[in-house]
């Protein structure tokens, strides 16, 4: 939008400061709805720019409520480029296992059954929508940072659990579906202290080790 925008822009400018007339009426009113479409589109980005804002934000509430994590012996690596396939939001390891989160800043509220998670938007319940592909993904995403872990740390790595992070209205707070967790961002750091112990302190700090942002690529470069 802005790029069609620009060029009447500049059209209308040059009529207004070197016309007389009804050229220079004409070039106002072409210069006055201009710069009211490109307020709009400055406004309204493409809906695969307001998604990627939507994402990171997201992103970045989920790196504060893990912050706390780390004094407690946990490791959390962030937005690992998965070439090929994206990326992975963050990567976390603790005494409880190997975890890979998928942040979400949904808008409405959240509900998870067997279908997987369904947003529904407060202002129009009509507009209902459910979220699909996300098991495929984390699986693959885990069975991808497993081998990743292996290979740099010559462990046996546990399945890392999928887990989806919820920053939207979502009163279940934790629910299960197609072996993906969903997990309200603001229980997330509570959620992970609870779960049961499957590694112990010398195995986390060796993974710990391993883990860092080119984590994927390497192993890639290895296959």
């Amino acid at each position: 939008m802005l790029l069609i925008v620009s060029p009447f822009l500049v059209a209308a400018i040059a009529l207004t400061a070197f016309t007389d007339g009804w050229l220079r009426w004409n070039g106002g009113v072409v210069l006055g709805a201009g710069l009211a479409l490109f307020v709009v589109a400055w406004k309204s980005p493409p809906q695969h720019i307001e998604r990627w804002g939507t994402g990171a934000e997201g992103e970045r509430h989920t790196a504060r409520a893990l912050r706390p994590l780390l004094r407690s012996g946990w490791h959390v690596v962030h937005d690992l480029d998965w070439p090929r396939a994206g990326n992975v939001d963050h990567l976390v390891v603790g005494p409880a296992g190997v975890f890979v989160l998928d942040s979400k800043a949904w808008s409405g509220v959240v509900n998870v059954d067997d279908a997987g998670a369904t947003i529904t938007p407060r202002d129009n319940p009509d507009a209902a929508w459910t979220a699909r592909g996300q098991r495929g993904r984390q699986a693959r995403a885990g069975t991808a940072v497993a081998r990743a872990l292996a290979l740099r740390s010559g462990l046996a790595v546990p399945q890392p659990e999928p887990v989806v992070v919820v920053w939207a209205r979502f009163p279940q707070r934790v629910e299960s579906a197609g072996g993906v967790t969903y997990v309200e961002g603001e229980h997330l750091a509570d959620w992970l202290i609870s779960r049961p112990q499957r590694l112990h302190r010398d195995q986390v700090a060796q993974l710990a080790a391993a883990a860092d942002d080119d984590l994927l690529q390497i192993s890639v470069r290895r296959s």
